[in-house]
């Protein structure tokens, strides 16, 4: 992945100097703010950090702070999946 920013080189130099890793920090916080935008996915995450599974992305995406994209359509469509496999609850 290659993406530049471009910024006055007393700034880039002052950030560099209070976070060494800037470049890391920079391109982690781009991922999660493309992820709660609904722009990529768990499974996008893990191909562009070079994770074996979507599930190894989403604990990367939890331990930065992300939240999962979880839409009320996705709720009722786990809710029928549960219907279906255990029937459905009675009050």
């Amino acid at each position: 992945m290659a993406i530049m920013i471009e910024l006055p080189t007393e700034i880039e130099a002052d950030l560099r100097h209070q976070d060494p890793l800037l470049d890391h920090h920079a391109r982690d916080r781009f991922l999660v703010a493309l992820y709660q935008a609904g722009q990529l996915s768990t499974g996008d995450i893990a191909v562009i950090l070079g994770f074996e599974t979507r599930f190894q992305a989403g604990e990367w995406l939890a331990e930065h702070g992300a939240c999962q994209n979880y839409s009320s359509d996705d709720l009722d469509a786990d809710r029928q999946t549960l219907d279906r496999i255990l029937g459905p609850v009675r009050p």
